[in-house]
């Protein structure tokens, strides 16, 4: 009953009250990202409703000032599968094109599962896409001859999931192309901020570079790109065992700041996130001795082990995420290192995480403008309410005005 609860998000808040009340108590205990997955609030499923989106995002703007507001692309259910049958792919991340004063969000995370599709394609026809690989020349070449098909197939990814969770309907290459181009098109009509979530590596780095180095995409070309880890989320981003296994993921994310072609002129600023997308089922075979850290030796669960990693002075973490999406319960581990779970909520897990912070020395910032300059944002205080009055609803200018706007924040 307990793993039922858990894994079907029962436990999850859906009423904006109560949203935004629990984001206020967040925000007090040193929270300054909120990620965020529309739900009906009288069906508690999966929505695309732009409508619940800017609700939430309003109250947010007003009740929580500091806090950087983040929207997930939407993945599946009900009502999900109903949107996009009836309007098409798009309706899974129609929310990338809300300007922010209009109940928008700071980041979208344009890279769901989905869009992996792509990378799958790719490797059927020029083999793994390995970091090797990634990291070469040759994938400049790749980039360049792929050209995505148009065959309609039913996508279901191998993801660690409830239920159907990793089943994504039909669907088809050059659909997943246009939606990836389109989100990361609005965001840079907006002068909004993109961000992808690695939910397969390295797939997903193969992905996001592709993105980044295709000229019809150009992910980050703004000069800012935040990546958020999954680890545990899939076989291919298992949770690390070792915190080697944890730096290679986020050294490869930061090797993004760098174009193939000029690997020593940095293009754009990437900061990392990571979260432990763990499975209740999987939970208690997670717990293991510290590697590194001030305690090194001792027995704890995934999020505690996510926590000091990422609190390691050359961690290379920017944002550590926990929470309800992706960790729904807390584990205590009792003297024998064996680990036992129980239902908790945000704000508990919130207070496991900030205590293995200050255990490995680090600590939490909260500094609004030490926030921005660290997510390489400030120049958001320079385009940002310029381009939302000049074009609030996201509408298309010429091109060459974009890029001269650009070049110059």
């Amino acid at each position: 009953m307990l793993l039922d609860q858990i894994s079907t998000g029962a436990t999850i808040k859906n009423s904006p009250l109560a949203l935004i009340a629990e984001a206020e108590a967040l925000s007090g205990m040193g929270c300054r990202y909120y990620h965020y997955h529309a739900r009906n609030p009288r069906t508690h499923e999966q929505s695309t409703s732009n409508d619940i989106y800017q609700e939430i995002s309003r109250s947010l703007q007003h009740r929580c000032k500091e806090m950087l507001i983040s929207f997930g692309a939407s993945r599946n259910g009900p009502e999900v599968r109903e949107s996009i049958q009836r309007f098409g792919e798009w309706e899974r991340i129609s929310q990338s094109s809300l300007p922010l004063h209009l109940g928008g969000a700071h980041f979208v995370t344009v890279q769901a599962a989905v869009e992996l599709q792509l990378m799958c394609e790719a490797e059927r026809r020029f083999g793994e896409m390995g970091p090797d690989l990634v990291d070469s020349e040759r994938f400049l070449e790749i980039v360049e001859d792929y050209r995505p098909s148009d065959r309609l197939t039913r996508t279901s990814l191998e993801t660690y999931s409830t239920t159907n969770g990793a089943d994504y309907g039909r669907t088809s290459p050059l659909i997943q192309f246009e939606v990836y181009r389109s989100a990361v098109q609005a965001r840079q009509r907006l002068g909004l901020f993109h961000e992808v979530e690695w939910v397969q590596f390295p797939r997903s780095y193969a992905m996001t570079r592709y993105a980044v180095e295709h000229p019809q995409i150009r992910l980050g070309g703004s000069g800012q790109l935040n990546i958020t880890l999954l680890f545990g989320f899939s076989p291919r981003l298992p949770f690390p065992r070792s915190y080697a296994e944890f730096k290679q993921v986020v050294d490869a994310a930061r090797r993004l700041e760098y174009d193939l072609a000029d690997p020593k002129v940095k293009r754009r600023h990437v900061t990392v996130s990571v979260g432990a997308a763990v499975l209740p089922e999987h939970a208690a075979g997670h717990v293991a001795p510290l590697d590194v850290g001030t305690r090194r030796g001792r027995a704890v669960s995934a999020l505690e082990r996510l926590a000091a990693y990422a609190a390691q002075p050359d961690s290379g973490v920017d944002v550590i995420r926990f929470g309800m999406e992706d960790t729904p319960y807390a584990v205590t581990v009792d003297e024998g290192g064996r680990g036992h779970l129980r239902l908790a909520d945000n704000c508990e897990l919130a207070e496991i995480v900030i205590r293995e912070i200050h255990a490995n020395g680090a600590r939490v910032e909260t500094d609004h403008e030490v926030i921005f300059e660290r997510m390489g944002l400030n120049w958001v205080r320079r385009s940002l309410f310029f381009e939302q009055r000049r074009r609030p609803l996201g509408r298309p200018e010429e091109s060459s005005d974009l890029g001269a706007v650009l070049q110059h924040v």
